[in-house]
């Protein structure tokens, strides 16, 4: 009876200590929670109020053809994608639990609606929408201050793994 308790506190002994060796020395990725979120917030608002003050920026954006949007969507997507698998999924112990689509999805859409969503506010909040001069322009403007907010909303988790 003694010996069947002591082997089961053995037994939860080297489950922590398995647990902690992958947190703390195989960095292991946890699983994409509301903290997760709140961090992207943050990391987004704050390198987007960096860009959003740049006057150049603003008349920069405005000059952009639907290529140039395109491009920087586009380029936007392969930042965040390189990002998600890189610091996040290279390290994800059963690749087979756990697909690298369902893992890039989820992080992807949330990072990247939090970028255009904070890129929105800054452009409205500080009324550089007056100087759009239509919805299109607006449209320009976002866009354009969408790409750093995305990379700012992917650095906690960059900085979580380290």
């Amino acid at each position: 009876m003694k010996e069947e308790k002591l082997e089961k506190d053995v037994k939860h002994i080297e489950k922590q200590i398995d647990n902690l060796y992958e947190k703390l020395y195989e960095k292991v990725p946890s699983h994409f929670h509301y903290r997760d979120i709140i961090n992207a917030f943050v990391g987004s608002l704050v390198l987007g109020l960096t860009f959003v003050f740049k006057g150049s920026l603003i008349q920069i954006s405005l000059t952009l053809t639907k290529a140039h949007l395109t491009f920087i969507i586009l380029v936007t997507a392969i930042i965040l994608t390189f990002q998600i698998y890189f610091v996040g999924y290279s390290r994800v112990k059963y690749k087979h639990r756990r697909k690298f689509g369902q893992f890039w999805a989820k992080r992807f859409f949330t990072l990247y609606f939090i970028a255009i969503l904070v890129s929105l506010s800054l452009v409205y909040l500080f009324n550089m929408d007056s100087l759009a001069g239509s919805l299109y322009g607006v449209f320009k403007i976002v866009i354009a201050v969408s790409m750093p907010c995305a990379i700012g909303a992917a650095i906690p988790s960059l900085l979580k793994q380290y």
